[in-house]
């Protein structure tokens, strides 16, 4: 996955209820692409070891991302956010790669597709 090419993955998740939590971020001019995808693909290995993750998608274009993930319940959303790794994870991010950002918690209540096979 790359900037360029948007989408990581559209990520299978069980029948709802579930929790998205969705962080939208204007990339900011010391964003390191290459520094980003290697912390992500070990830290997105560790969420699945605290239990109750559900999946990752992830966009990027034009100096912003969307990184949206996929819980089972609140409590596995906390365990996330007091991880360590993820602490310092955020706090890299915050202070060398991000500007502006929100980070959504949402309770998915329907979901729909198609082509998921």
């Amino acid at each position: 996955m790359t900037r360029s090419t948007g989408v990581a993955r559209v990520a299978r998740t069980p029948k709802p209820p579930y929790y998205a939590v969705t962080t939208t971020t204007e990339l900011g001019p010391g964003f390191d692409e290459a520094a980003y995808f290697k912390l992500a693909t070990e830290l997105y290995g560790r969420a699945g070891e605290i239990g109750g993750f559900l999946g990752l998608e992830a966009f990027f274009q034009d100096g912003a991302s969307v990184a949206i993930t996929y819980w089972e319940s609140l409590e596995a959303i906390q365990r996330w956010r007091d991880d360590p790794h993820h602490m310092a994870a955020k706090h890299k991010a915050k202070t060398l790669w991000f500007g502006p950002t929100i980070t959504r918690i949402a309770r998915v209540e329907r979901d729909y597709g198609f082509n998921l096979e």
